[in-house]
C-alpha cells in the first residue's frame, strides 16, 4: 500500500515533521544532557542531539512565567524541546518522540508533548499524566474546563499577536 502511513518518507508539510515538548525544568541544558545519558547517546556537548530521525533542540521558554507552573498549565514550563523531522518515516518520528519522552518521565520530569500526532503517543502526548482539575459541583463542570488552563492557553495566543 503506497500511502500507508509507516512506509512513506516525511514531506514538507507532513503533520509529523515537527513537535514541542514543554518540560518543567528551570535548566535545558540539564534536561538535554540527562536525556543524552539516558538514551546512551555519545554526542557533544550542547543544547542538541539527535533520536533516530528526529533532531531536538532544547530552548527557555519565552512563555515560563517564571514560577512553578501547575502541572496542567504544561505551556508556561520552563524549557521546551524543538523536536524537527526532516526525514524518517511517520513511524519512526512517533517512535523517536515516544523514546524522549519516556526518558524524561523515567528521569523524573513532568514532560507534555504538542503536535498534530500527540494521539499515537504514550499517555496522549504526557496529558493524560497531568489532567485538568474536576470542578467542585456538576453546574460548575463547564466553567472549569474552560477555567485558568483555557484562560492560559488563549492569554499566550493574544501575547503573540
Amino acid at each position: 500500500m503506497p500511502n500507508d502511513r509507516g512506509s512513506s518518507p516525511l514531506g514538507p508539510d507532513s503533520a509529523y515533521s515537527d513537535a514541542s515538548i514543554y518540560v518543567d525544568a528551570v535548566s535545558a541544558a540539564r534536561v538535554v544532557g540527562r536525556l543524552r545519558d539516558a538514551l546512551g547517546l555519545v554526542e557533544e556537548d550542547g543544547a542538541e542531539l539527535t533520536v533516530g530521525p528526529v533532531r531536538v533542540e532544547s530552548e527557555h521558554n519565552d512563555y515560563s512565567i517564571g514560577r512553578r507552573a501547575h502541572p496542567f498549565d504544561f505551556l508556561q514550563w520552563p524549557t521546551v524541546l524543538e523536536c524537527e523531522a526532516p526525514a524518517g518515516t511517520p513511524d519512526e518520528v512517533v517512535q523517536a518522540v515516544t523514546a524522549v519522552l519516556e526518558a524524561l518521565w523515567h528521569g523524573g520530569f513532568k514532560a507534555v508533548a504538542t503536535c498534530d500526532f500527540e494521539d499515537e503517543l504514550p499517555a496522549r502526548g504526557g496529558i493524560d499524566r497531568y489532567p485538568c482539575p474536576a470542578s467542585a459541583t456538576a453546574s460548575d463542570a463547564s466553567a472549569a474546563s474552560s477555567g485558568s488552563w483555557w484562560r492560559n492557553v488563549m492569554s499566550l495566543g493574544k501575547r503573540q499577536g
